[in-house]
């Protein structure tokens, strides 16, 4: 079984109106720490992804779960803005 985790920290937020969200990194890399350590998480992979665009954002996500098996313990954690559009759901 293989422990797989993928953090992705979104602080900037260009041409998009919303503030800037610099705990969103801080918080990747804080749960990266814990992870990492062997007598806490004891991951054996964590991927960071801090501010990427969408595409790097999205086709990391899809591997993330196309590559795990079903055994495996599998994290995906995002720190960064969310927003409820007019239908009331929210991203």
């Amino acid at each position: 079984m293989a422990k797989v985790a993928l953090l992705i920290g979104v602080a900037e937020y260009k041409d998009s109106g919303l503030k800037p969200l610099p705990c969103a990194i801080k918080d990747v890399e804080s749960m990266q720490r814990v992870l990492r350590n062997p007598e806490l998480g004891n991951f054996n992979l964590v991927t960071t992804l801090l501010n990427p665009q969408r595409q790097e954002m999205e086709d990391t996500i899809y591997e993330l779960f196309a590559n795990s098996q079903k055994e495996d313990l599998v994290l995906f954690y995002f720190s960064g803005h969310g927003i409820i559009d007019q239908a009331g759901k929210f991203y």
